[in-house]
């Protein structure tokens, strides 16, 4: 029977060569559409508020490295849009990982980037308003608990990769 911990650091470790190798057989078209409705799901509430108007007029380019996967964002009409290219004001710059950690409040932006994991590059600006607003995410209020729970879970076993003491056999 598979330890459950071994199953979620295999998951970490493996995970970004399975997402990578599913992005590049995903048109960019299908994969920009459907990631732009998730974005505009999410950011709801600071769409509505117009807490997310700093964008108006700027491209902020994500790169996930490890996953070779970039996309262009844009807010257009109120709406976040995701574009296969363009020219970014500022470029976010993560491996998956670090990014999981990010999300799942694990790591804050600023320690990520002074641990050279997180780049924000360009309009320095922009690229503090981006921070910031990575700041006040709440996942417990926008997400179901059992995907949280999950992506703690996945996030936690980060470090322990990070170091190599990721487990190569089951227990």
């Amino acid at each position: 029977m598979l330890n459950k911990k071994w199953v979620i650091q295999q998951v970490v470790a493996r995970g970004p060569l399975w997402v990578g190798a599913a992005l590049r057989y995903l048109p960019k078209p299908v994969s920009s559409f459907g990631l732009s409705q998730q974005l505009n799901w999410f950011f709801r509430r600071e769409l509505t508020a117009g807490e997310l108007d700093f964008l108006a007029g700027k491209t902020v380019k994500v790169e996930v490295a490890d996953l070779n996967y970039q996309f262009y964002l844009q807010l257009q009409q109120g709406r976040l849009k995701v574009l296969a290219d363009g020219a970014e004001d500022v470029l976010f710059r993560a491996n998956s990982q670090d990014l999981l950690q990010l999300i799942t409040q694990q790591a804050d932006p600023d320690t990520l980037f002074f641990r050279r994991k997180l780049a924000l590059l360009g309009d320095t600006e922009l690229a503090l308003a981006v921070k910031n607003l990575l700041d006040t995410i709440e996942l417990h209020e926008r997400l179901p608990k059992s995907l949280i729970r999950l992506l703690t879970q996945l996030a936690e076993a980060v470090p322990a990769m990070d170091q190599g003491q990721l487990a190569e056999k089951t227990s």
